[in-house]
């Protein structure tokens, strides 16, 4: 049996396997990754979409998904990678796939851009029905409802590694970017240095919601195929990047049960299900996990290899457009 070409270059073909489970639902999967980009693809998922993968245990509640306090902080990390989106693509019309709770396209109004959300039909009651924000949903084999042209700025924000077909969804993106437009893609990032220490217990790896997983070249290979020009690469949210590596590290001591520390963050339904032994241990050895988490993350932020990404690139019609990389200072969160 030959070798399935990756779905993300398209240049190599999935060599390398690592079996990874799921902290929810405890189902295995298959991670396999590029042999040229080292992106890689979840297999074996029969619906990516089942509530035991995307239930209460994933999104909390309505309210939130985290404990009153640590939702606060979530949204003001949101807010705050709001203004910097703003502040470097000011952008009049602006579409984001898949919204959640749209701690960021409600910054985005509130800024003076006109913001619109796209959702699958699959989603949540308490997402599609957002009283401050209109939702637009559709199927994955539909044709998105908006008009070409129509969007200066189309943002995946910790969304396009959910998606069943990336390439498709990409496909539509461009076609509702206006000429020159501009494409923002957040992902954990597979190359990374966090990445690395343990696949299986990386705490970004989120098999199998996650259905594909990213390499820098990877996503940079698919955009420049589609014709876009890339105008930045930097580092993604700073706060994901930092609780990556504490979380994949705290997993290293509890390598049968993940995210214990980040279900007791949530509360509610995703803390009543964790297992006790793991918790405490995770818990007892904080003292071990969090500086050597802060200092993964320090050492992320000198070498520019960061657990997850942030890609800017520019709709363009002409043919392999050149890629331009910019790198970002090492510290603009001010």
């Amino acid at each position: 049996m030959g070798f399935k070409q990756c779905q993300v270059c398209r240049k190599g073909v999935y060599t390398k396997t690592v079996l990874c489970t799921d902290y929810i639902s405890k189902e295995t999967f298959e991670l396999r990754t590029c042999s040229v980009c080292k992106s890689g693809e979840t297999t074996g998922i029969v619906n990516a979409q089942s509530t035991k993968y995307y239930g209460e245990q994933y999104y909390n509640a309505a309210s939130g998904k985290f404990r009153p306090r640590f939702e606060r902080f979530f949204r003001f990390n949101h807010k705050q990678n709001a203004k910097r989106l703003y502040r470097d693509h000011p952008s009049s019309r602006i579409l984001e796939v898949g919204c959640g709770r749209a701690y960021i396209l409600r910054e985005l109004r509130d800024l003076g851009s006109e913001v619109s959300c796209l959702e699958s039909t699959g989603a949540v009651d308490w997402i599609i029905n957002n009283d401050e924000i209109k939702i637009e949903t559709c199927s994955e084999t539909e044709q998105w409802p908006f008009a070409s042209n129509m969007f200066d700025l189309v943002i995946f924000w910790h969304v396009f590694e959910h998606l069943p077909d990336p390439r498709k969804s990409l496909e539509q993106a461009t076609r509702c970017l206006s000429p020159k437009g501009v494409i923002c893609i957040s992902v954990p990032n597979i190359s990374s240095l966090q990445a690395r220490i343990r696949m299986s217990t990386w705490f970004h790896l989120d098999v199998p919601r996650h259905i594909f997983h990213f390499s820098v070249a990877g996503l940079s290979s698919l955009l420049e195929e589609h014709e876009y020009q890339i105008t930045s690469i930097g580092p993604g949210d700073r706060m994901q990047n930092l609780f990556g590596w504490l979380q994949s590290i705290a997993n290293l001591l509890t390598p049968r049960d993940h995210n214990s520390f980040y279900r007791l963050l949530q509360g509610k339904k995703p803390l009543g299900s964790v297992n006790k032994y793991a918790l405490v241990l995770q818990l007892l050895s904080m003292p071990v996990w969090v500086p050597l988490g802060i200092l993964g993350f320090l050492i992320e932020e000198l070498s520019g290899n960061h657990g997850s990404v942030t890609v800017f690139a520019r709709k363009t019609t002409r043919k392999n457009p050149a890629k331009l990389f910019i790198q970002p200072p090492l510290i603009d969160d001010n």
